[in-house]
């Protein structure tokens, strides 16, 4: 059988996918009012800490996922495979979560509030498509 699967290219699974429990689901919806609550307050700390927030919780459920993967990176590469046809959606994830580490990393980085406002809808649909929102 192995001698098959080698001929034609077929691949044993790189991950074991884990599972996310109604209670992590819970987490995620509590966490998610949370951001919103964040994002009526409408200053640009309170976007800023709304988007730090969001890419955590996404982080959060990928990592209930894939709980072998060490970093937020290669859980995101892992990932793909739950946006199939949504590939739009997975780059925006994706862009969101760099645009992420950029705020936080670099010094003096302004994220304008319509640009954080965009970056909250791409985590949100995010997590609606992973199913947990």
């Amino acid at each position: 059988m192995n001698f098959l699967k080698n001929l034609f290219g077929g691949k044993e699974p790189t991950h074991r996918r884990g599972l996310v429990t109604s209670a992590d689901k819970e987490q995620v919806e509590v966490g998610w009012r949370k951001i919103e609550e964040l994002k009526n307050v409408g200053k640009p700390s309170a976007f800023r800490e709304a988007v730090v927030e969001a890419d955590k919780l996404v982080n959060f459920v990928l990592d209930k996922l894939y709980p072998g993967k060490e970093s937020a990176g290669e859980r995101l590469k892992e990932a793909k495979e739950v946006f199939g046809y949504n590939r739009q959606d997975y780059e925006n994830l994706w862009y969101a979560h760099k645009l992420r580490n950029e705020m936080v990393h670099k010094v003096g980085f302004e994220l304008p509030s319509v640009e954080a406002k965009q970056l909250l809808d791409f985590f949100k649909r995010a997590l609606e498509i992973i199913g947990v929102l």
